[in-house]
């Protein structure tokens, strides 16, 4: 059986992650053995990956120091960290999420070609630094085309759905509503995210100016999810709430198991892997990007939303307005909702089911245990050489 070691980047929720939790289960039943390793520092207090892994039969295994180079010593104890765990698993092959965490398993345990190695970069771009040697798998279409022409190939893997766990028909959002004290008959919004500065808040503060304008009309934002800005939006939230005199928009916290908050949900809006999801559980669908955009999921812009992995970087004026316009009707119309609720679910199956994802990975470690050569790490090496003493020298001056 071969062994995979499989290196994430933290251990707290995140959508890079649990993909990679979730495609390390499904893949053992083509016969891998992965064990994912990530750094113990990066563990937050609640809810965590190790929760996620538990549930799903998923070995983790944690580090203490950081692997992300910041200067020679981090790098020397990043590569003998990887050695010793990819010794330890007797790894066959070392797979590695986010492009900026790669070095260690380079020089490390994949130093010479000794090992093969895959990268999986669900970053929304690909920096041109990154390695040409590795095998590379991207989550968006435009970087499967933008990459074509690798050595080793380039595979699009979406980030996956289980449409069994994922299923409307299975989980009920009635306790979870409960244990919120929010009424049956408000028109719920959820949004399941990090609540980080970089990337997410900005759409998480448009959704509650949103969800401000229409509050009159009993609609209610629930907020799953934890991160650095949560103190900043926890503020915003407040003054909402007391301008509207009860409880429009809740910030719940981080859920190691979000299902009971989408089966809740009216309408979700999301971006990567959180829109998938949305989807899978037949909800209608809201897409928001990183810089203030929205767009509704339906037939018409199903396609561009999927190539561009549900996330944009557009900048439009007035982005909470949009999202109003694309509300309204949703708050409106119960038959909408439920159309747009119906195809959503068929475009999950058909997209991006956890076992075809898994069945993809299956063959890109197969091509790479079989295809992958020394010369394929030697092509690296020049670009290696020149960026190490400058990444060193700008980290120790």
């Amino acid at each position: 059986m071969p062994r995979v070691l499989v290196q994430v980047n933290s251990l707290a929720l995140g959508g890079s992650q649990i993909n990679a939790v979730d495609l390390a289960a499904a893949t053992a039943e083509y016969g891998y053995d992965s064990l994912l390793v990530g750094p113990r520092g990066s563990l937050p207090d609640g809810p965590s990956l190790l929760d996620i892994a538990q549930e799903r039969g998923v070995r983790i295994a944690t580090y203490e120091r950081s692997i992300i180079p910041h200067g020679a010593r981090d790098m020397t104890r990043g590569v003998r960290d990887m050695i010793r765990m990819a010794a330890a698993h007797k790894a066959d092959l070392i797979h590695v999420y986010a492009s900026g965490m790669y070095r260690p398993t380079y020089w490390g345990p994949c130093c010479f070609g000794r090992r093969p190695w895959v990268l999986t970069v669900y970053e929304m771009a690909v920096h041109p630094r990154t390695p040409r040697g590795p095998s590379l798998i991207v989550g968006t279409e435009y970087l499967l085309e933008e990459q074509s022409g690798r050595a080793n190939g380039v595979t699009l893997i979406s980030p996956p759905v289980d449409l069994e766990r994922d299923n409307p028909v299975g989980v009920s959002g009635d306790e979870f509503m409960k244990a919120l004290d929010i009424p049956e008959d408000q028109f719920r919004v959820v949004m399941v995210t990090r609540l980080d500065t970089e990337m997410k808040a900005l759409s998480v503060s448009l959704t509650m100016e949103a969800v401000d304008r229409l509050a009159p009309g009993k609609v209610d934002l629930i907020v799953i999810g934890t991160g650095d800005a949560a103190p900043r939006l926890r503020g915003l939230a407040d003054a909402i709430n007391q301008r509207h005199d009860r409880r429009a928009v809740v910030l719940a916290g981080a859920m190691s198991d979000a299902r009971p908050a989408y089966a809740a949900a009216d309408v979700i809006i999301g971006m990567g892997g959180s829109a998938a999801r949305a989807l899978a559980f037949g909800k209608p669908l809201v897409v928001c990007g990183e810089a203030g955009w929205f767009r509704t999921f339906e037939p018409a812009s199903a396609a561009a939303l999927f190539r561009n992995s549900f996330w944009s970087d557009e900048v439009i004026p007035n982005p909470a307005d949009e999202l109003v316009h694309c509300l309204t009707p949703l708050i409106r119309s119960p038959d909408l909702r439920t159309s747009l609720g119906q195809f959503g679910r068929k475009f999950a199956a058909e997209h991006f089911g956890l076992p075809s994802m898994a069945e993809r990975l299956a063959r890109v470690y197969e091509d790479t245990l079989r295809n992958y050569r020394a010369i394929d790490w030697w092509r690296d090496l020049r670009s290696e050489l020149g960026y190490l003493p400058r990444r060193i020298r700008s980290r120790t001056s």
